[in-house]
């Protein structure tokens, strides 16, 4: 299904992930676009973020894989280890495999770079990015934004991408307890220079960007992955227990010796990292929980990115979910006939993407504590599924190498309990989105279609020469 040629005026609040990324996709569409973000420059914490391949083919649809791979790291596998020790209990395939296998690579990503490389290529695609404008309330129903200093901003179309504490998700029909909990879980992250990871032999191991890491223990799991193109070194150390710091307070400066504290029984290797740390933020996890509007009635107002659906990162889709937002979104408005035409396709959109952002939900949570079980039956049980898992991979690799292992049937995409199957996995990282979504338009046009025929036919007995339908 072909877009229509309306161009429509598209403001959008929030220039981090989320709103940058929708800026690309409307803007290369034609519209015309505006980005206000409230900060006086980009600002995303320090910190690394995973980019599976349902994200990253978005990210070559739009042509930007050259750049991004400059500043990105592919790591091989990640390596789950035993954390006083560092022995290897599994190995999850990234790259090449997951290029094989889903069409496109694994990456990780520096924050600032990512939030960078979508500003450049937002400002590329025409999109006017204002800093420094902070937007004070809006009319969802009229597209109208007021800004701080009490200016009026008129568009066809209010994009809120303003995170996970959104000032304007309650203003949509039935959103008005809508808000962001805790998950009951604190991280602190941080990112470690190169030089810093290079003065030592076993660190410097670990700079080389072949593997991610995540040290799994007792109520403590570390995570460890190169970014920035091997710049920096990031890692986490992740706690599921309540913290005092409130939900959404971003760089939050943590402990440096509390983060110590807490792997004083891990490898050598993760208190090494940990001993070049001078700063560190402290970080709870939260989400929105489901909501009962993206959008509002009249379809010129719509919510993206976590200020939607904000979930927690154990299923590694927080800024992927944001780029499949935005390419989703980017179709939804350009199938579009006019203004009064939102209406429908904004409710489409949110049709499209809250059931599978409500999937990917469950399976965030229920892989929260999976990485820090204590010492035990159950600790016991998932090392035992790991190996397995590794083993069965890598004698099917053998086996068929890469021509056979490239060409084998590839598993149903069906969204299934565990997140480890060939299928969930298939449903999460391995979904077409931009042919899913004009999948989705084409079978909404034509129900449209079949009901205005029965509609008219019905009208036709009765005599009536007048019907109005919005398709």
């Amino acid at each position: 299904m072909a877009p229509t040629t309306t161009t429509f005026t598209i403001i959008i609040i929030g220039g981090g992930i989320a709103g940058l990324a929708a800026a690309i996709a409307l803007a290369r569409k034609g519209h015309k676009v505006t980005v206000f973000e409230a900060n006086t420059s980009l600002s995303e914490l320090g910190a690394g973020i995973q980019i599976q391949p349902n994200a990253t083919r978005v990210l070559h649809h739009w042509g930007l894989q050259d750049e991004f791979r400059k500043w990105s790291n592919e790591p091989a596998v990640m390596k789950v280890l035993q954390y006083a020790d560092s022995t290897v209990i599994g190995e999850i395939a990234h790259n090449p495999m997951q290029i094989w296998e889903y069409g496109y690579p694994h990456w990780q990503c520096y924050r600032p770079d990512l939030q960078r490389l979508l500003y450049d290529a937002a400002v590329a695609a025409g999109a006017d990015v204002r800093f420094g404008q902070k937007v004070a309330d809006v009319d969802v129903d009229q597209g109208i934004v007021v800004l701080a200093d009490g200016k009026r901003e008129e568009a066809d179309l209010v994009v809120a991408a303003d995170g996970i504490l959104s000032k304007f998700r309650h203003l949509l029909p039935g959103n008005s307890d809508a808000k962001a909990v805790t998950c009951n879980e604190y991280c602190f992250r941080t990112v470690v220079p190169k030089e810093r990871m290079d003065s030592n032999p076993e660190t410097a191991e670990l700079m080389k960007g072949e593997d991610s890491m995540v040290w799994v223990g007792p109520g403590v799991a570390v995570l460890g992955y190169t970014v920035s193109g091997g710049r920096y070194y990031n890692t986490l150390i992740s706690c599921p227990t309540p913290c005092e710091v409130p939900v959404g307070r971003w760089g939050e400066p943590g402990d440096v010796g509390e983060a110590r504290e807490l792997v004083k029984d891990f490898c050598p290797a993760v208190r090494k990292i940990w001993s070049y740390v001078n700063e560190t933020v402290l970080w709870t996890l939260g989400e929105v929980p489901r909501i009962a509007s993206y959008t509002s009635t009249t379809g010129r107002f719509v919510l993206v990115g976590d200020g939607a659906h904000a979930i927690v990162p154990h299923a590694g889709q927080g800024g992927g979910s944001a780029l499949e937002d935005a390419a989703a979104l980017g179709e939804f408005v350009s199938a579009a006939r006019d203004v009064r035409d939102l209406a429908s396709k904004m409710q489409m959109f949110q049709d499209f993407r809250q059931p599978r952002m409500e999937y990917m939900r469950t399976m965030a949570r229920g892989n929260q504590t999976f990485m820090s079980l204590d010492d035990g039956d159950e600790q016991m049980k998932r090392d035992k599924m790991w190996g397995k898992m590794t083993a069965k991979w890598k004698a099917e690799l053998a086996e068929l190498g890469e021509e056979g292992f490239r060409a084998r049937p590839r598993p149903r995409a069906i969204p299934g309990k565990d997140i480890r199957s060939p299928e969930s996995r298939q449903y999460m990282i391995g979904t077409k989105l931009m042919s899913k979504t004009l999948s989705f338009l084409g079978h909404s046009l034509i129900l449209s279609l079949f009901c205005l025929q029965a509609m008219m036919s019905s009208q036709r007995r009765r005599g009536s020469l007048m019907l109005m339908l919005s398709v």
